[in-house]
């Protein structure tokens, strides 16, 4: 049974200079029935008397739980089991929120509460409070691959999820690099739909310090994350979505199989093995040529 109406996940990596955002921002909401659930993934900033100062000020519940550096998705997985809310909110370590998130979300989730509907979702914005992203073409009831692939909304995004079905799609354990809360959120678009609200919430920053490493220098553990995610989203994803996507889309998600295991320098035939269907099998083998000679000079750079 849920204790709280909300947990607010918080993954934690080296954001001393960062975590003050989301502490703030708890600390003015307007509706008080939350936890804060901290995972630090191997922090070495000395971000941990932070943390622990929060959970000694705070005037709400904080759980905090300390593991080796295993990536975000690990640190998902533990939210996931710990979480004591209803509904849960993923709140990234560098972001904030406005006061009435909470109280605004609970009360359109009265109005959208289904069976069949696994959360809802909200707009962000950037440092000067204009939407980043594109706004939803429409308010109401729809799925997260509709969206996505349908509609072609892109951008920042945030919101809540359903805990009990979150407990559904739990991340694989693959320690390392990042795999993309996507990984959850197509699985349940196929099942389960989402309420689509053109509200912004959330305020997203672009700090310095969150620049992402170019992919031909991605240590071995973060390869080997990326060649699983490629490579089960053409096998379970692709063929539910396939309708959706244009022919240049349906190329380039099999180049990105070729890309990351021909950095991970994979074989060839390992890889082709991997497909589940023969069709599959056949189109990844035509395109390896073409993406070694885009994606396998990286290797020489």
């Amino acid at each position: 049974m849920a204790k709280y109406r909300f947990t607010v996940f918080t993954p934690v990596f080296n954001r001393k200079h960062t975590i003050h955002r989301v502490w703030n921002s708890l600390n003015r909401q307007t509706f008080r029935d939350f936890e804060w659930l901290i995972v630090d993934d191997g922090s070495e900033d000395g971000i941990k008397p932070v943390l622990e100062r929060y959970r000694i000020e705070a005037n709400f519940p904080v759980h905090i739980f300390y593991q080796e550096n295993g990536g975000k998705h690990i640190a998902f997985n533990k939210a996931i089991d710990e979480s004591r809310g209803e509904l849960m909110i993923p709140a990234d370590s560098d972001d904030s929120f406005v006061p009435a998130t909470l109280e605004l979300l609970d009360k359109y989730w009265k109005e959208y509460k289904k069976d069949e509907v696994s959360g809802i979702s909200v707009l962000c914005m950037d440092e000067d409070d204009k939407i980043t992203g594109d706004k939803y073409p429409f308010e109401g009831l729809s799925n997260y691959n509709e969206m996505v692939y349908k509609y072609k909304v892109a951008g920042e995004k945030w919101g809540f999820v359903r805990t009990d079905i979150l407990r559904k799609y739990k991340f694989p354990n693959i320690p390392g690099g990042y795999l993309p809360e996507s990984y959850i959120w197509e699985q349940i678009g196929l099942k389960y739909q989402t309420a689509f609200l053109n509200i912004p919430l959330r305020k997203y920053y672009q700090d310095a310090g969150n620049q992402i490493i170019h992919d031909r220098i991605l240590p071995e553990s973060a390869l080997k994350v990326k060649c699983f995610y490629y490579v089960w989203w053409v096998n379970v994803i692709y063929p539910k979505i396939s309708n959706l996507l244009s022919l240049k889309e349906s190329i380039k998600s099999f180049m990105l199989i070729w890309k990351f295991n021909i950095l991970a320098k994979k074989n060839p035939l390992g890889v082709v093995g991997e497909m589940r269907r023969l069709s599959h099998k056949l189109i990844l083998t035509f395109l390896f040529i073409p993406s070694f000679i885009m994606f396998g000079i990286l290797k020489w750079k």
